[in-house]
């Protein structure tokens, strides 16, 4: 899962990178699918209509040598337009890119480049893949995708750029390619599980079916009326008479309306502590899953309108860093955001400036962290594993 911790400001894009298989011997297609939300990017307001131009790029190299010209390559220019100034603010998209390359059995490097035009902004990534066909008989990897019309599946399904699933979606499926470049009507058994962070099985299933062509879709449906929000992986095995081949992939279960580093309402709701005391947290402690949610998307919405702010944006910074710290700062049986660094960087935000000073004969390790804005500081000593707040 891709993690927006470090990124704020930045034009973030979602992604797919999949591996399918191409009617050509020795060939596959690299399926690179990409979407940026309509919040990470720059308008400019002309006339009646609020505009946003961004240029995204794909490229395929042979494996590490990315410095050279590249094997396939595909670039476009987007300019989308709206006269609605909250279209702007909104965490979807105005458009999915889509972008298939043929290539033969090895090694490639992928890099997805996105730049915003009226920031001079850019983001990039970069990651290695690898094609090769083992003996006559394949199985592609694992896409996330939704849709509504089971009979007309196949023209009617979409995929879910970064595995991200809603969480008021009744079921989602997790489509495949079966390839075998000789044996037609052969059978083969699959069976699949979903397993929590925690490693729980929470869904598993198994059926038999029977290939009968060379190139075979098959999805698999799954319900998620029992799903909290959270990450979740799918184990695969794909068993044939003499063989059997394993897949996994990850998907993220989450509230379409809240930030990604929200994965369980409870514990978000507990992080409010720095906002709020906690006699008037206390009762929302007792809600059930769905009233709390609406309590809590409802008080940040709220907050937000008072401020004249963008909806999402005061929750997302605050949530960026919650998970900044806990990335950072945790230490044995204590999350990050509970520490004295955490509790300082959550109300205050991000230091203008950090004086690190190593440890000396005659004194500790310490940090001293700096606002100019509010002119004042900080000094965190290092005692007993972590950094405290110097009183």
């Amino acid at each position: 899962m891709f993690d927006e911790t470090y990124t704020t400001g930045l034009p973030v894009f979602r992604y797919n990178i999949v591996r399918l298989f191409n009617k050509r011997e020795g060939f596959f297609d690299l399926n690179i699918q990409t979407e940026i939300t309509n919040e990470r990017l720059h308008f400019f307001k002309k006339d009646k209509e609020y505009i946003s131009t961004y240029v995204i790029s794909v490229a395929v190299f042979e494996r590490g040598k990315t410095d050279e010209i590249p094997l396939s390559q595909n670039s476009e220019k987007v300019v989308y337009a709206t006269e609605n100034y909250t279209e702007t603010q909104l965490n979807k998209s105005s458009k999915k890119h889509n972008y298939v390359f043929p290539i033969p059995d090895g090694s490639y490097s992928v890099v997805i480049l996105i730049k915003d035009q009226n920031s001079k902004k850019q983001f990039k990534v970069k990651k290695e893949v690898e094609f090769s066909m083992e003996e006559d008989l394949g199985v592609s990897d694992l896409q996330m995708v939704s849709w509504n019309d089971d009979e007309n599946f196949l023209k009617d399904y979409s995929p879910n750029i970064n595995n991200i699933i809603d969480k008021k979606n009744l079921f989602t499926g997790a489509l495949f390619e079966i390839y075998s470049l000789e044996a037609i009507n052969l059978s083969y058994n699959i069976e699949y599980k979903i397993i929590d962070r925690k490693g729980t099985i929470i869904y598993n299933d198994t059926f038999k079916d029977l290939l009968k062509e060379n190139l075979h879709y098959q999805v698999l449906k799954i319900p998620l009326e029992k799903f909290n929000v959270g990450n979740y992986k799918i184990e695969l095995e794909v068993n044939f008479p003499e063989r059997t081949i394993e897949r996994e992939s990850t998907f993220y279960l989450r509230w379409k309306d809240l930030s990604l580093n929200i994965s369980d309402i409870s514990l978000a709701v507990e992080q409010m502590l720095y906002l709020m005391d906690y006699d008037s947290l206390k009762p929302i402690f007792s809600y059930e899953e769905e009233p709390k949610k609406e309590w809590f998307q409802e008080y940040w919405n709220n907050l937000e309108t008072s401020l004249s702010l963008k909806k999402n944006s005061l929750m997302e910074e605050y949530y960026r860093r919650i998970a900044y710290s806990n990335i950072n700062f945790s230490v044995p049986k204590k999350q990050g955001w509970k520490s004295d660094m955490g509790k300082v960087l959550c109300i205050m935000g991000d230091p203008d400036e950090v004086q690190s000073y190593s440890f000396t004969r005659n004194s500790r390790p310490y940090e001293v962290w700096i606002y100019y804005e509010y002119g004042s500081q900080y000094i965190f000593d290092y005692i007993g594993g972590e950094f405290r707040l110097r009183k």
